[in-house]
């Protein structure tokens, strides 16, 4: 009688996939930040096509690049409200924002950062530069950030499917500790994921939009020219002029006294008349006793 044996296959560990699981996050990871900086270097020109695309000579299309641009423009206008009003047309009209505003009266002022879509900077950025007033200087700044893009794409997509894998070694814990264990390392994933989900927004959005600072400013006012003091009429009018503020400096020192004055007399008076009728009598008062 033959006994028949069963062959029970037994579960690897948790810890071992988890493990594994971090290794393999972090080989991702790696391997995320190298592809963008070497595809350029692997990249291979494509072997000519038999429906002639290479073989007609001409040349492929280059990618697209993703480049940030910034500006900054001064101008000089009379009305800085108008030219301010109209940079905010010119700006909504390319399909654009404010997205800062910043004005004062003394001197009248006004500095504006203006968001233009990328594909209608340089025509918006002319017309801004024309039609506001008088330009004093205009720079322009440019940045390729291709590679980080792409960089930043990578790393996304290799956090995205990380999380997910931790998600499902959830489910698959059998102890508190190990349940434990794994949310914690979802919540760093979750973190991680969200920080470069932040830097990728701010990258579309530096791309995607110039930045153009825009700073206008008011001429500046003429200064009054002073009356000629020479001769007989000049130094009149000198003359006219120091007698007012003699006046003038009287009547305020006479202001400041004048609170003090009023107890002075008020107490120096009387007794100057008391002291006058006690002086008279002295006189009389040894003829009086003879």
């Amino acid at each position: 009688m033959r006994t028949a044996t069963k062959t029970t296959t037994i579960p690897a560990p948790l810890p071992a996939l988890l493990l594994a699981l971090l290794l393999a996050a972090l080989l991702a990871a790696c391997s995320g930040g190298g592809e963008s900086a070497s595809s350029g270097a692997r990249a291979r020109p494509e072997a000519p096509r038999a429906d002639g695309g290479a073989a007609t000579g001409r040349p492929a299309a280059a990618p697209a690049r993703s480049i940030i641009h910034r500006a900054q423009l001064r101008v000089r206008a009379p009305d800085v409200d108008a030219a301010s009003t109209r940079a905010k047309q010119l700006t909504a009209a390319a399909g654009g924002y404010v997205a800062d505003e910043r004005t004062s009266t003394r001197p009248a002022s006004a500095t504006l950062t203006l968001k233009i879509p990328a594909d209608r900077y340089p025509a918006t950025l002319d017309q801004l530069a024309a039609q506001l007033g008088t330009r004093l200087s205009l720079s322009r700044q440019s940045e390729d950030v291709t590679g980080e893009v792409a960089d930043v794409d990578s790393r996304v997509r290799s956090a995205r499917s990380t999380l997910d894998s931790f998600r499902r070694l959830l489910g698959r814990a059998g102890s508190i500790d190990e349940v434990i264990r794994v949310e914690k390392e979802i919540a760093e994933r979750q973190a991680d994921l969200e920080a470069l989900q932040a830097r990728q927004k701010a990258l579309r959005q530096g791309t995607g939009h110039a930045t153009v600072t825009v700073e206008i400013g008011a001429p500046p006012s003429t200064p009054v020219a002073e009356p000629d003091r020479r001769g007989f009429v000049g130094g009149l009018t000198t003359g006219w002029s120091a007698f007012t503020a003699f006046v003038s400096g009287a009547a305020t020192v006479l202001g400041v006294l004048l609170p003090f004055l009023l107890p002075v007399a008020a107490v120096g008076v009387p007794a100057r008349i008391l002291w006058r009728r006690t002086r008279a009598r002295r006189p009389a008062e040894p003829g009086r006793d003879g």
